[in-house]
């Protein structure tokens, strides 16, 4: 709540001399704006405006909630009101403030700062001595800073006084940058500044001759050459075994368009419907991927077909996929529902027994005479073995899409999905919108929401697959796989 008092001197407001009991009376000019004590339905220039809570009368002083600076003193205001909660700002004139989101990662060596601007602003970045300068063509900037920590390459982040930019604090170790940009959702535009070390200074020759005992560096010994300490003869400076180990990577990405054929999914005020939506969001994803990314993308469904939520699951397990994705759209009764929803497996039904179950192992024949032992998981348990590893794309996916569109609430959650149990990788659900919500539903069959939803799952694969590469996380065993839903080992 704030003051009326208050509110008038900053506004140019006259509060009335004749105050009557339980009811004040405030102008601009001819326009007047009545308000009643413990009512919430304001008279402005003589249309009713609701507020979120009545106004109060306390000691001869009056209170209003501070949204009534937006939705009544801007009526009655020659000049543009803006009210912008989360900052605590308000805008009086034709000023321009972007509102800017930054966020900044660390992925291996590199750092990445994302700043999402709307609306989208024109920019420059200039690097002065050791900090780089991000200066946008505006009055001033409406700042949230988010995820900011000091890294190898970063001292801080922070606002340039009295100045619309933004300042990154660079240390000694840092090299070169690169921005991108790429529009968002609603007229912003993220800005992308990818943040590179110092490359390291290293000499290496080998393999090194191997002196012999007793001896010390030859007159043909190589400069620079490195021996590891503890090892001698042919395999010294040779790599230990664990650095030949295999690593995780991410070469192909299973989309599932929720839904198809017979079963249309849910449907929106004005007709549309979920399958039609899942599936060109599905192939705008699909056609990103292979072009900026170069990875192999795996649809469960191309066309209007039906497709079975078992076989959804065992389409991206025969071809190997390393990461599993369903979309679809929401849908309530309540028609004020809106916002995407990221879900992950929740294994709340599996009891201890069953995650301790482990695999089974069945001797299978291979090419050329012979066999192996192949292990087996029942279907319903393929992805328990990746419960940590969902959990963390579905946390990503679900911080990624935040700075493109609305989120619900209840942005990321767990629910046991059938499409999701038997996938044999990484796998969430993406419930993008309510559909059900004519506004979203208007939203879902647009170009530009569409695309944001796919910039935002593009960023969300790259940022995961970034991450465990660095992270050097060993592959997981790709020949533990599950039957399908006859049994049949698949």
């Amino acid at each position: 709540m704030v003051a009326v008092s208050q509110l008038a001197a900053s506004f140019d407001l006259t509060i009335a001399d004749t105050p009557q009991p339980g009811r004040l009376t405030l102008m601009r000019g001819d326009r007047i704006i009545v308000l009643t004590a413990n009512e919430g339905l304001v008279s402005v220039a003589g249309q009713l405006v609701a507020l979120p809570s009545p106004p109060l009368e306390r000691d001869g002083e009056w209170y209003v909630p501070i949204d009534f600076i937006g939705s009544a003193v801007a009526l009655v205001h020659d000049e543009p009101v803006e009210l912008r909660r989360r900052s605590g700002l308000v805008l009086l004139g034709a000023v321009r403030v972007p509102q800017i989101v930054a966020r900044y990662q660390r992925s291996g060596r590199q750092s990445r700062l994302r700043l999402m601007v709307t609306p989208a602003t024109e920019y420059v970045i200039e690097q002065d001595a050791n900090r780089l300068v991000i200066t946008l063509d505006a009055d001033a900037l409406d700042l949230e800073l988010r995820d900011v920590r000091p890294d190898p390459l970063v001292s801080g982040i922070q606002g340039v006084d009295g100045s619309p930019a933004l300042a990154i604090d660079l240390r000694e170790n840092f090299g070169s940058f690169a921005a991108t940009t790429e529009p968002a959702l609603g007229g912003a535009v993220e800005i992308v500044i990818d943040l590179q070390p110092r490359p390291a200074e290293v000499t290496r020759a080998g393999p090194p001759r191997t002196p012999s005992p007793g001896s010390g560096p030859g007159p043909n010994a190589t400069p620079g050459a490195v021996a590891v300490a503890g090892e001698t003869g042919a395999d010294a400076g040779l790599p230990v075994l664990s650095e030949l180990a295999p690593r995780r990577a991410i070469r192909a990405i299973a989309i599932d368009a929720g839904h198809g054929g017979d079963d249309i999914g849910t449907r929106g005020p004005e007709g549309s419907l979920e399958k039609d939506v899942t599936l060109a969001v599905a192939q705008r994803l699909r056609n990103r991927i292979e072009s900026e990314l170069g990875l192999r993308v795996v649809l469960t469904r191309t066309g209007d077909s039906t497709v079975s939520l078992d076989e959804r699951a065992a389409i991206a397990n025969n071809d190997r996929a390393d990461l599993f994705i369903s979309l679809h759209a929401n849908a309530s009764v309540r028609e004020t529902a809106t916002g995407a929803e990221v879900f992950y497996l929740s294994l709340a039904e599996y009891g201890d027994e069953a995650r301790d179950a482990g695999f089974t192992g069945q001797l299978v024949p291979t090419v050329g005479g012979g066999t192996r032992v192949l292990d087996i998981v029942p279907w319903e348990m393929a992805q328990l073995r990746h419960a940590d590893q969902s959990a963390r794309w579905a946390e990503t996916v679900a911080d990624e899409l935040s700075l493109r569109v609305p989120m619900s609430p209840r942005g990321l959650q767990q629910a046991p999905f059938r499409v999701l149990v038997g996938a044999n990788m990484p796998a969430v659900v993406l419930e993008m919108g309510f559909i059900s919500n004519p506004d979203q539903e208007a939203q879902l069959t647009s170009t530009t929401f569409q695309s944001s939803i796919v910039s935002g799952l593009l960023r969300s694969i790259i940022r995961y697959r970034d991450e465990i590469a660095s992270e050097g996380t060993p592959v997981a065993p790709r020949d533990a796989v599950p039957p399908d839903a006859t049994g049949r080992s698949r």
